[in-house]
Order: C-alpha cells, then structure tokens, then sequence
C-alpha cells in the first residue's frame, strides 16, 4: 500500500512490505511499515521502493558457488531478511535533507546495514540518535545503554538527491 502526499514542495510517501506468522512460520507480506519522507526543500518526483530477499547459495554447472539475493516468500525464526531500500529524482530539482525512515518490526531484530543509518531510535521513532547515545529501561528497571537489539526505527538522510540521481540501501534483519 503506497499513501503519498505532495504539501507545499514537500513529499511524503509510506508504505507496508511486512512479515507475518503463517502455521509456524514467516511470509513476507503486507504488514511490516516502513515509511520514507523527505524534509525540508524536497522536491517532486522522488520515488522510494523497497523489497524484502533472502540471502540463497547458487551453485553453477562449473561447481562454482556465489551467493545471490532473492525474493523472500516464506522465512522462519531464525532466517535472516535483507531489505533494499532504491530511491530515485525523476522531478526538476534537487531533493535536500531527504530522510528514509524504516520502523523495524517487533517479528525481528536489526543486524546490520550496508550503509550505516545516519540515526536510530529505541523509542518507535519518537527520537532519533547514535546508538552510543541512547538509553533504554530494562527489565529490572534500570536505565542501560541501548544494543542493536533495541533499535526500533532506522532513518537515513540524503542531503542532495539531484535530478536523476538514485541509490540504494539495504539493511539485514533476523527473524525472532
């Protein structure tokens, strides 16, 4: 599901790709939210996708093997999902401060990211940070420093996207 808004040069997009239980285990599907939204002198025409794979060894007719991504149908606890995030300007103008923003599941646990995110949070997105910085309650109460295993949101931000211009992110995540 794709929700955009155009507000005053400002562009917004959310969408969904997910995972969800099915009779012990995990498919890929429409739940986990992800939402990407540009900041501040945004322009039109910025267009953000993202897709779920699985990390498979391919072996060739010569014995060699290489490790290929592909679409993630079916997981279970365990596995590991990597997310690719493609961002592109088709629009006029350069897209500043653009800001991917991707709540991480409660169904898994963040890994690690090609491009480290420029900030997570612990708290569902209600503020961001580095992950040194940032404290959480434990169990028992206590204030502790946060671990990878806490992050709840990753955000991005690009600073100048130019016309034309596009990238990619991906992101590994295990499936608790």
């Amino acid at each position: 599901m794709w929700t955009c808004r155009l507000d005053r040069g400002l562009v917004a997009m959310e969408f969904t790709v997910g995972i969800r239980s099915c009779a012990g285990a995990f498919v890929v599907a429409a739940s986990l939210m992800a939402s990407a939204a540009s900041h501040a002198q945004a322009a039109p025409g910025i267009t953000i996708n993202t897709s779920a794979f699985q990390e498979m060894e391919v072996k060739a007719d010569d014995g060699t093997v290489t490790r290929k991504l592909v679409p993630a149908a079916r997981v279970v606890p365990g596995d590991e999902v990597v997310y690719e995030i493609t961002y592109s300007n088709g629009g006029a103008d350069s897209a500043t401060n653009l800001a991917i923003n991707n709540p991480v599941p409660d169904a898994v646990t963040f890994l690690v990211a090609t491009n480290p995110p420029t900030a997570v949070s612990v708290d569902q997105g209600e503020t961001f940070g580095n992950l040194g910085d940032l404290r959480v309650e434990g169990l028992d109460g206590q204030v502790r420093p946060a671990q990878p295993a806490d992050i709840t949101n990753l955000r991005w931000t690009i600073a100048t996207l130019a016309p034309g211009a596009q990238g990619t992110i991906r992101y590994r995540v295990r499936v608790k």
